[in-house]
């Protein structure tokens, strides 16, 4: 929304509102630096809200003029503001485990483990969260790790990408597991070289333990979704994207929170993506987002899985991995992926497709190209999620195919993992062109950035830092990783807002800091734009602010 020519003598005042000023602002911000993401006015220091919607923004004299007798005014004392943050590709955990991330061998799993063990009934199966590949000797996990602590307890661990699994061998004498198992299509088992399993289960084959985990509860599940969206909100984050279904107790946790005004962020979830699903289950899937239309909770879009990740080798490449050799694990052929994608976009349906080998996301790409030919349109905003380690050659389809790169940069953090792991299976050539964010802006691909939280921290800060820098939250090494494909603060930022708005159809009220746009901001400590990155990482949300609302405040 613009100003009005009538309001043109406030405009050369440097603020802008909506051509109905005859009733007042309930909220005014001055003082502040205040980021739109607006290229009509770029910066401001002041801004309005009128129930959940931002009426002016411009300069403190022109938005302390619109205020009215019930109008509260808050000095933003210097503050940087930004457009209320937005992960595009995240996920709600229910289960309580064992944190993981960043042990740094087996005896730490094991010790954290039986920490948690402690927490829970005798006869509870003990689960974790958050290992890699590089934890464990030769970057081979393997059950006798965990055997000798729990030779009686089930014991089932997920890495930090969440595509594969470590058992113990209790948990697989009660799931049957044995040398004969055949993995499922899409899947694999691994096993060592007399043939008997190690633990080890990638992508489909999961299933094969984890169907014996008992479901939480719905009161679990409802306190679970409280704890994230208040730590999301304590992050900056006013929006997010689930990439998966939501199970009967997570839609009537939603509900709930709807019904008790607790839902504090924005949350669009997604529903099945399937070759075989049912003409009932496609119309299932309509009503679903037909029937959540409301600001706070919508569907409307698919999630499907092309491969897997490339610690677990399921990453589906061009070429094999480097030292160990096969090109991962494909989940769909080029035919039926393009018949699946449209009979979904024939139900008005949007689909998001996990695709990490430079493989899948050729193939990705194909059946979304094939679909804009028989459709004669581009405007699908279909989308690809993750897309790390694309061929050069694919990177500017996506502007051409109005394809939307979903995007994470907090992947782009070289850590340990990535560095003993990750680079090595890649080979030298693909580790250099991994999460090529400055590819594909000067490509002209529209990217949304998330951070598949759980599998990262959801900190879009965070991700702003290493997208900017490619290093390690301590500076290294020196100068990041891919140096060339650095962006700069502006660049994530937009990132973070517009272009996850734009993912999920909503850059029209999300996204920028405009009159008429939904009134979700962030106020920070410092000031982003103007620090080294080691004071990059010390900015903190102290409010964060939704549909007019705040939903976050900083203790003082």
């Amino acid at each position: 929304m613009r100003c009005s020519l009538a309001l043109m003598a406030l405009a050369a005042a440097t603020a802008c509102a909506t051509p109905d000023t005859t009733d007042t602002p309930d909220r005014i911000f001055i003082g502040g630096r205040i980021w739109t993401g607006d290229s009509a006015q770029p910066e401001a220091t002041a801004l309005a809200i009128r129930g959940d919607r931002l009426i002016a923004v411009g300069s403190d004299s022109a938005i302390r003029a619109l205020a009215g007798k019930r109008t509260t005014i808050e000095s933003l004392e210097g503050r940087r503001v930004v457009p209320g943050l937005h992960d595009a590709h995240w996920h709600l955990p229910t289960r309580r485990y064992a944190d993981l991330v960043g042990a740094r061998d087996t005896a730490e799993i094991v010790r954290r483990l039986q920490a948690f063990a402690q927490t829970l009934p005798a006869d509870a199966w003990v689960t974790g969260r958050g290992w890699a590949p590089d934890m464990f000797p030769e970057n081979r996990a393997h059950r006798r790790y965990l055997d000798g602590a729990f030779p009686d307890r089930p014991v089932l661990l997920t890495d930090r990408d969440g595509h594969q699994r470590l058992a113990n061998s209790r948990a697989m004498a009660l799931a049957g597991i044995t040398a004969t198992t055949k993995a499922p299509a899409g899947g694999a088992i691994e096993r060592d070289p007399r043939g008997d399993p190690t633990g080890v289960f990638k992508e489909t084959a999961n299933a094969l333990i984890s169907r014996l985990i008992p479901d939480p509860t719905a009161d679990e599940v409802y306190l679970a979704l409280r704890e994230q969206l208040h730590a999301a909100a304590a992050l900056g984050l006013t929006s997010v994207q689930i990439a998966n279904g939501l199970s009967d107790a997570e839609q009537a946790a939603f509900a709930r929170a709807l019904r008790e005004d607790s839902l504090i962020l924005r949350v669009r979830a997604a529903v099945p993506f399937s070759a075989t699903a049912t003409d009932s289950a496609l119309r299932s899937y309509v009503a679903l987002r037909d029937t959540h239309t409301g600001p706070l909770f919508r569907f409307g879009i698919a999630k499907g899985m092309l491969d897997g990740t490339v610690d677990a080798t399921s990453a589906w490449m061009l070429a094999p991995y480097a030292k160990v050799g096969g090109t991962g694990l494909p989940r769909f052929t080029l035919a039926e992926l393009t018949r699946t994608v449209a009979r979904y976009d024939s139900a008005g349906i949007q689909v998001e497709l996990h695709a990490i080998g430079d493989g899948a996301i050729r193939t990705a790409l194909d059946a979304y190209e094939a679909v804009n030919k028989a459709t004669g349109r581009t405007d699908h905003r279909f989308r690809v999620e993750h897309l790390e380690v694309p061929d050069p050659a694919d990177i500017p389809r996506f502007a051409r195919l109005g394809v939307i790169a979903s995007t994470q940069a907090i992947f782009a953090i070289p850590d340990a993992t990535a560095l003993n792991n990750y680079a090595p299976l890649l080979g030298p050539v693909r580790a250099a062109r991994a999460m090529p964010f400055k590819s594909l802006d000067n490509a002209g691909a529209i990217q949304a950035f998330g951070s598949d939280y759980p599998v990262f921290p959801m900190d879009p800060l965070l991700g702003i830092y290493v997208a900017v820098t490619r290093m390690t939250e301590t500076g290294t090494p020196t100068g990041g990783t891919q140096p060339t494909e650095r962006i700069s603060v502006a660049q994530a930022l937009r990132h973070y807002t517009w272009g996850s708005a734009y993912s999920a159809f909503r850059e029209h009220e999300l996204g920028t800091l405009a009159p008429g746009m939904l009134a979700d901001f962030v106020v920070l400590s410092s000031d982003i734009f103007d620090v080294t990155p080691p004071e990059m990482l010390k900015a903190k949300p102290v409010l964060t602010v939704m549909g007019g609302r705040d939903r976050y405040r900083r203790a003082p």
